[in-house]
């Protein structure tokens, strides 16, 4: 699949029919809650892997049973290539437009939970933020009943009070009648029945969990049983009482024995003769610092070594006047080259970018793995993710970045720390953190959602993430260099009543276009005065704040730097061009 497959209309949904997949768990990169179902589509080809016999390099391309895809680091939904936050695979049925992230499988199909909801195999839109499924219904369980079963039926039913429930397919008072097990029928209490029902049947609920067709199972149909109080859930051994005689020394390390340190060396689990002056270890040889010509890398001890070889940081003996080492190879360096990945470089002539060396021509600069020249306008780079805007048919002064996706017109950001989701845009819809839900049923605060009731329909922001935090590359160069901006690390955030105060630290205030850059002091306090329409900052991490004005408070834009080694000459670079 090429990479400008997923740049469709994002109101289009294609589906690819597949045969069902899958695949085993991997590691959640990202560090907040994403679906379940997301985990196993994680990971990405290795690089100078064999695809269908034929060699392939993982910074192009993605193998997925045995198709080569253009495209690095892609997610295989049998053997289609896919970006996790731009569609969903479920049972070999491959949907845009529909994050793995978000998303669950209602058979084939994926849906948005926040949103929607799966109801006997068919996708319905949510009406309350607590709606449940009744047969192929939704129904407020609030003020309605679902009552029947599955073999007959379900039905809907207005809640004639908060004290009635399900008798078969109608509903009854609890508080006046019973539920007749025998007939499924509603029998005042003091009817026979009644004082036959066993445990005071007072009805069933059939909007309580029992594993219904395309619904979820759990909570319903696992019969979980609890570790605590099982006889065998606390297992205990009972190691016996050792003896010791003064002198010897018992050392876990050399499987319990005892022996005398006098006369005997432990190394790793392996006793030896002791040696005066041999008193370290490497692996299971002991040896001494005065000892010629040994040397120690990584637990493996080097005999008849020449003067001058050191160990590298993985382990690997070289002789630094003559050899380099890069991560697993040694190679023989007379020409003072440096390490790119495991091969070596010249950066007098070219450029490493992630392991990948590439030939200097200009101002070039890296992402990812690939060398571009930013100031030619002609190539954007989201998140090591680099487009060709040529080919996209795209302005660079127009070009946004959704983490490492470039934005389409009629389409939203949504952004978390860690995670940005792009979504169709929604009218009546907004953003919530990486989340984008239906504003008349969810509110949103700094990120956190909340299920909209008629109690909190003010109380809660209706337009929540007006101050989205952009990338360096997406503000306009007269803005971030023209501007009065601040450039430090969040160390505390605390909220006072609708305002949100921020503590700072190695504060820098500067305005790039005229080289004027200030030390403020530490620690820097700011205030955001919404707090619920504020994003959400990590502590820790390095923001770019610019202001509206040169002697204003109000802040206008935020963008997270800590993924950038230098911050400072990231902004400075850009505003020198």
């Amino acid at each position: 699949m090429e990479r400008n497959t997923m740049n469709t209309p994002l109101l289009m949904f294609v589906l690819l029919t597949l045969p069902c997949y899958s695949a085993h768990g991997q590691i959640n990169p990202f560090g907040i809650p994403v679906s379940v179902h997301a985990g196993k589509f994680y990971g990405t080809s290795p690089r100078g892997h064999v695809c269908g016999r034929v060699n392939y390099s993982g910074l192009d391309f993605t193998c997925c049973e045995g198709v080569r895809h253009k495209g690095a680091g892609l997610s295989c939904c049998g053997s289609r290539a896919f970006n996790l936050t731009q569609a969903s695979c479920c049972q070999g049925q491959l949907t845009l437009n529909v994050s793995q992230l978000v998303s669950d499988c209602c058979g084939c199909r994926p849906y948005d939970p926040l949103n929607q909801l799966c109801c006997d195999s068919r996708i319905l839109t949510r009406t309350q933020p607590h709606a449940k499924c009744c047969g192929k219904e939704l129904y407020d369980e609030d003020h309605q009943l679902c009552c029947g079963n599955v073999l007959k039926g379900r039905k809907v039913l207005a809640k004639m009070s908060s004290h009635h429930r399900c008798c078969g397919d109608h509903q009854f008072d609890q508080q006046s009648h019973c539920c007749c097990s025998e007939t499924l029928s509603p029998e005042p209490l003091n009817a026979s029945c009644c004082a036959s029902t066993s445990s005071n049947y007072r009805g069933i609920d059939a909007g309580s969990p029992n594993c219904m067709p395309g619904e979820r199972p759990e909570g319903c149909c696992v019969n979980h049983t609890s570790r605590q109080g099982h006889p065998h859930s606390h297992l205990q051994t009972s190691a016996g009482t050792r003896s010791h005689t003064p002198g010897l020394h018992d050392d876990a390390g050399c499987s319990s024995q005892v022996y005398n340190p006098d006369n005997k060396t432990c190394c790793a689990g392996r006793l030896s003769n002791r040696v005066l002056g041999k008193n370290l270890c490497c692996g299971t040889t002991p040896y001494g610092v005065e000892d010629r010509g040994v040397l120690c890398c990584n637990q493996t001890l080097h005999r008849g070594v020449e003067a001058g070889h050191q160990c590298s940081p993985g382990g690997h003996l070289y002789l630094p006047s003559r050899e380099i080492v890069c991560e697993s190879r040694v190679h023989l360096n007379n020409l003072g080259k440096h390490c790119c990945g495991e091969e070596t470089y010249d950066p007098q002539d070219e450029i490493c970018c992630s392991g990948h060396k590439h030939r200097r021509l200009g101002n070039m600069s890296c992402c990812g793995g690939k060398a571009y020249d930013p100031s030619s306008g002609q190539m954007k780079c989201c998140a090591d993710t680099l487009y060709n805007l040529q080919v996209q048919d795209r302005l660079s002064e127009d070009a946004q970045c959704c983490g490492n996706i470039l934005m389409e017109a009629g389409s939203t950001c949504c952004s978390a720390p860690g995670l940005d989701l792009l979504y169709p845009t929604q009218l009546g819809f907004t953003c919530c953190g990486h989340r984008y839900p239906n504003s008349s049923l969810w509110s949103c605060c700094a990120g956190v959602l909340h299920p909209r009731t008629e109690r909190n329909t003010t109380s809660m922001n209706m337009i929540p993430g007006l101050l989205r935090i952009l990338p360096l590359g997406d503000l306009k160069t007269e803005k971030l260099c023209d501007n009065k901006v601040l450039l430090g690390t969040v160390e505390s955030v605390s909220v006072k009543k609708k305002t949100r105060s921020i503590v700072m630290v190695n504060v820098m205030s500067m305005q790039a276009s005229r080289g004027h850059v200030n030390a403020l002091p530490s620690p820097h306090y700011l205030t955001l005065p919404d707090h619920c329409s504020s994003p959400e900052l990590v502590p820790g991490n390095t923001y770019l704040w610019v202001k509206t004005r040169h002697f204003s408070d109000t802040i206008n834009v935020i963008s997270d730097l800590s993924d950038h080694p230098s911050p400072l000459h990231s902004i400075l670079s850009r505003c020198s061009k």
